[in-house]
């Protein structure tokens, strides 16, 4: 993607704020037009008022070089006033004023809109991100997407919050001075401004250079951000494995590379300025000679050449004012490369058009030779195939690696199927809406996801606006709502970052509260009980017991004293059923179910050194 369409696609996020864009650049334009009068009003200082003896007359502010044509002070101001003097120091006042007016309404109107627009990227950017199916997150590392997000975007906000209004005012003050410079002397001026190539060319140059280099920066601190947040998520891990050491050294080699990018990026803008001086001292050089001879012949007055060097110097600021503010551009273009191929990505829709709705699960759930791969080249599942009627209760087990997650994770088509067909109520789930579909679907996962939230927002998730009544009857049927009342503000406490205020079992239970107020016909619990000692683990196993009754489970459980009273167990084995049954008919085909049962269940003393180490009896 080329700059000017990268431009174009961002200022399509300024779009519905123009009215004030185009209000704060008329407002800039004033300011410019301010300079402009400032320069002007010089050569009246000179010849007129800084002289006692000159005529105390009209007041003579710019002449055409052309057509000769005089603009009078006097033209603007009553004609009771006619000292020199009083002319000027009303003029100086007037200007002054309506400059300082129109710079803070039109930086603020540009801002707004810059900040505004910037705004509605960096939401487009995250509903995009938050709308991609399950596989994207495992393929984008969490702390890109953050940096991408608040980073990357952070850096076009300032861009155009800040620059976008200086590049207006710049650009406007540029074209009112050379507009003076051209009225006081045009020959002077179209000498001046011939050099002006050579101050584009390093400008657009070193701009490239800019942009690669910051597009390096930001990649830098996305990494620096996926690390951080690794390590920050993942303390205990480094705390007990003493890995201090070597994560601070990861981290501080990843710095290390953003500090060389960021040296490159130095180096690049600050080869623009002194580019920019010298050529700008060459030129002053050279309309000093001149202009000495134009004096000396009388072509021009005092008063003139000191306007026009007082000109030439003020447009010098905006040359290289926007010299800067083409680098923040190029800066902004090569932070959102990022964020625009997040937004290219296609999304997964939660409603499609002409896609019928799931009508309300009332038979049953059908999987008819369902494979799946995350590659094609490696199938996890292989031709599943078993029934589900409504009410049951469906256990799925098998040795770790089995596929047991990913086969419930079909159900809520967070991943496509590979090949075969599973039904919900004799329809193809890929021919119905994603919304429908997961609205019929309650999920509880051994990682407990809570949010940095209230209790009662975590258990309403989804539901706003629910009563009291129904929320307290959730909460007691999770056996939860004992502890929530202890609480501090009971169901208005802060539970704090994914709910590390709670212990594991307590944030079980409120989700299992919030599965239960969502009071959906199908429930999915993938190990929900693996995690927790056994006190933790009868209360949930009986708020779970409360959670299931009346619904479709399918449930996942790694302690196999849970689904003793499952209506069925699938047992699988390298992604195939091996079989399936009741607990007692599979105990007693002696096969994979009952040698995991008795792997289980064996006295401690026959099980193998590794399997009784300290601490693993409950966590198994």
């Amino acid at each position: 993607m080329n700059q000017r369409e990268e431009f174009g696609r961002l200022l399509r996020y300024i779009k519905p704020y123009k009215f004030r864009l185009i209000a704060g650049v008329v407002c800039l334009s004033v300011v410019g037009l301010g300079e402009g009068l400032i320069a002007l009003l010089i050569t009246p200082i000179f010849d007129r008022v800084l002289k006692p003896g000159a005529p105390d007359n009209r007041l003579l502010l710019i002449q055409n070089p052309i057509t000769h044509t005089a603009i009078y002070l006097n033209s603007f101001l009553p004609s009771s006033i006619h000292s020199v003097g009083t002319l000027f120091a009303i003029a100086i006042l007037v200007v002054y004023i309506g400059k300082g007016l129109s710079e803070f309404a039109g930086n603020l109107l540009v801002q707004y809109a810059g900040i505004a627009g910037v705004t509605d990227f960096r939401n487009h950017v995250y509903a995009k991100i938050l709308r991609q199916p399950i596989g994207f997150f495992q393929h984008h590392p969490t702390g890109r997407l953050l940096s991408t997000v608040i980073n990357d975007v952070e850096r076009v906000r300032n861009t155009f919050s800040e620059y976008l209004a200086l590049g207006f005012r710049h650009i406007f003050t540029l074209f009112f001075l050379l507009a003076v410079l051209l009225l006081t002397n045009w020959k002077m001026t179209l000498g001046s401004i011939v050099l002006l190539p050579l101050v584009i060319w390093p400008v657009r140059t070193l701009g490239r250079k800019i942009r690669r280099s910051t597009e390096k920066i930001q990649a830098g601190i996305g990494e620096l951000s996926q690390i951080l947040e690794e390590t920050v998520s993942g303390n205990r891990v480094v705390k007990a494995f003493g890995m201090e050491d070597f994560e601070i050294g990861k981290f501080r080699q990843s710095a290390q590379r953003l500090l060389r990018e960021n040296v490159r990026w130095i180096r690049s803008v600050v080869a623009t300025s002194p580019s920019m001086d010298f050529l700008g001292a060459v030129v002053i050089v050279l309309v000093l000679m001149y202009a000495r001879v134009q004096i000396k012949t009388g072509a021009m007055t005092e008063g003139l050449f000191v306007t026009f060097v007082y000109a030439l110097f003020k447009s010098y600021e905006p040359v290289k004012g926007l010299g800067t503010v083409y680098q923040q551009f190029e800066q902004a273009f090569g932070a959102t490369a990022k964020a625009f191929e997040y937004i290219n990505l296609a999304e997964e829709p939660a409603v499609e058009d002409g896609v019928p709705a799931l009508s309300t699960f009332s038979q049953g759930v059908d999987f008819d030779r369902v494979s799946f791969g995350y590659d094609p080249e490696t199938p996890i599942l292989r031709g599943v195939s078993f029934q589900a009627r409504a009410g049951e209760v469906i256990a799925i087990v098998g040795s770790s690696g089995a596929g047991k997650t990913t086969l419930v994770n079909l159900l809520p088509r967070f991943y496509p199927v590979t090949s075969g067909v599973l039904r919900i109520d004799g329809q193809d789930i890929r021919g119905v809406t994603l919304r429908s579909l997961r609205e019929q679907m309650a999920i509880v996962t051994q990682e407990t996801i809570l949010f940095n939230d209230t209790v009662w927002n975590n258990i309403c998730y989804g539901r706003p606006g629910l009563p009291q009544d129904r929320v307290d009857a959730a909460a007691k049927a999770a056996l939860a709502h004992e502890f929530i009342m202890e609480l501090p503000k009971g169901y208005q406490t802060m539970l704090g970052d994914r709910g590390q205020r709670l212990s594991g079992g307590q944030r079980q239970r409120i989700a299992i509260a919030r599965a239960i107020l969502k009071d959906s016909p199908i429930l999915i619990l993938d190990e929900a009980t693996s995690e927790l000692d056994s006190e933790s683990e009868m209360l949930v196993q009986r708020a779970l017991s409360n959670l299931m009754l009346g619904r479709t489970a399918f449930v996942i459980a790694h302690r196999l004293s849970t689904i003793r009273r499952a209506d069925k167990i699938i047992v699988l084995e390298e992604g195939t059923i091996a079989e399936t049954g009741t607990h007692q008919e599979l105990l007693a085909k002696g096969g994979t179910y009952a040698r995991l049962y008795e792997m289980q269940f064996a006295d401690t003393d026959d099980v193998a050194a590794p399997a009784t180490t300290p601490g693993s009896g409950a966590k198994s």
